[in-house]
């Protein structure tokens, strides 16, 4: 695990300095500002547990994007409540953009999530003393929409490269049963490309 942040705190260094200019010639803005599609990927979820978790932002100006994401869960653990899919919708404002193009520097999100799992739940029955005499195994699925919020930050390169660092999260709505989460996690180190 040490071995990832370090690799991570070295990635993230390195293009923090190629954000700076280092050569005289002009920028072309007009070509940068005209890039509004960028696809990337989680590499943390993918290196923590076996998915992967695609993502998808237009640029509308350089204060706000629109996107969306797809996760899909590999793991065959028999956690209580295992999500396998979940598809994420999100409004994106950014702030503090000290550049002539944006799209990137600290951010806000609002968003929508669709998921849906297995639950694996496990029963005791216990004789009067207390001790287990059977037990039971269900396995059942669960589907669930909710709501949430994140922050984070990105860095964008003159070529298009993008390195991206998020933390947020949200509740489903509905019935609050025991055969599902009532909550959810959102964030990750994502590589990607603006084109």
């Amino acid at each position: 695990m040490k071995n990832v942040i370090t690799v991570l705190f070295l990635l993230i260094s390195i293009i923090a300095s190629a954000q700076e200019d280092t050569d005289d010639q002009p920028v072309n803005l007009n070509q940068i500002n005209n890039k509004k599609h960028e696809f990337r990927i989680d590499v943390l979820e993918s290196l923590l547990v076996p998915a992967i978790d695609i993502s998808y932002e237009y640029v509308l100006s350089k204060y706000s994007g629109i996107g969306a994401s797809v996760n899909f869960d590999f793991d065959d653990d028999d956690f209580d409540f295992d999500q396998k899919f979940a598809f994420t919708a999100y409004y994106r404002q950014y702030f503090f953009n000290k550049k002539d193009y944006g799209a990137r520097g600290f951010f806000a999100e609002g968003l929508l999530q669709y998921a849906n799992g297995n639950n694996n739940d496990i029963s005791f029955i216990t004789d009067d003393q207390g001790f287990i005499t059977e037990t039971i195994q269900s396995n059942g699925t669960w589907n669930k929409f909710g709501v949430g919020a994140a922050i984070g930050q990105k860095w964008v390169s003159k070529n298009g490269f993008v390195l991206e660092l998020s933390l947020g999260g949200g509740r489903y709505l509905g019935d609050d049963d025991n055969d599902s989460p009532e909550g959810f996690f959102r964030g990750g180190v994502s590589f990607g490309y603006r084109f």
